[in-house]
């Protein structure tokens, strides 16, 4: 019953069975026929079902509500007795924007291991937000933020690692052809490159003498990659909106140029998300805290 119960409850969760049987590790059948059974156990109806989302009945959501607080004390219960051995063993599950998986977390985790040879990792490339960290342990995400940001509400601890300016640039030929944009507003009559989970998306905010200005910008190219922006740019095809720290040779030996010199742009920041835990396993805490400590450094000798 406690199996079936706690499905259920990653059922409610995705909103999907097949996405919940693969969390839990069963086949989606199996799991349809457990709500069938825990459904008939209790005589009453818990999920609707529909093509696109199943979502909780009131019992349903009665039973999620109750049963998600004594799941979360179990796992905190098993953690905390696992770490009495004060032991670094196990899986450490992280889900990583590309860019920062290959500037700092191969680096990372190859010092790691050979200190801590018992720890294995799973990474994840994506830079779409994890919301639900159920299946991973930690996730690192990239954003901009400016002056007045406001992060939605998350139920997730965040630590911020880094932050680098942006900077709107393109290649010189890009702009012998359509000419430099003198304002913000211009630039929505420019191929702009469009990065939706990277850097804000589609918003693009500039501020000068106090005063910001956000631009819509057109969308020529939508790629989740904010190396692939900086090739199509340097090619003539736009005007990117990157970090400083990926375009400071181009910038220096003139492959590109920056535009719109005169205003202050957002941050590019890396933030470090995992969910809030009475008891933290110690193979996670231990990496979380030398990840912390060692972006900073490795960003610092660079």
């Amino acid at each position: 019953m406690l199996d079936k119960i706690v499905y259920f409850l990653h059922v409610v969760r995705t909103g999907s069975f097949s996405l919940a049987a693969k969390q839990y590790g069963i086949s989606a059948s199996a799991g349809s026929r457990w709500i069938i059974e825990l459904e008939e156990s209790m005589g009453i109806s818990l999920l609707k079902r529909s093509t696109r989302k199943v979502v909780p009945t009131q019992a349903g959501l009665r039973l999620y509500e109750r049963f998600n607080r004594v799941n979360s004390e179990i796992d905190d219960i098993f953690t905390e007795i696992q770490n009495l051995g004060n032991d670094d063993r196990g899986i450490i599950r992280i889900a990583s924007t590309p860019l920062f998986a290959r500037d700092f977390l191969g680096q990372i985790i190859g010092e790691y291991l050979q200190e801590h040879p018992h720890v294995t990792f799973r990474v994840i490339e994506t830079a779409h937000e994890a919301d639900h960290l159920d299946e991973i342990d930690f996730a690192v995400r990239a954003s901009a933020v400016y002056q007045g940001f406001q992060e939605k509400d998350s139920l997730l601890v965040k630590r911020s690692l880094l932050k680098y300016p942006l900077m709107a640039c393109c290649s010189p030929g890009y702009i012998k052809k359509y000419g430099q944009p003198e304002l913000p507003d211009d630039l929505r009559r420019h191929n702009c490159l469009y990065a939706s989970t990277l850097v804000g998306g589609n918003k693009w905010v500039f501020e000068r003498d106090g005063e910001m200005t956000t631009v819509n910008i057109s969308q020529t190219v939508e790629v989740e990659d904010s190396q692939f922006i900086k090739t199509v740019s340097i090619n003539g095809g736009g005007i990117a909106y990157l970090p400083v720290r990926l375009i400071d040779t181009e910038l220096m030996d003139g492959t590109l140029i920056p535009v719109l010199r005169e205003y202050t742009n957002s941050d590019f920041e890396y933030s470090l998300y995992y969910r809030p835990r009475r008891q933290m396993p110690v193979r996670c805490l231990n990496f979380k805290d030398y990840l912390i400590r060692r972006v900073r450094e490795i960003a610092d000798n660079e």
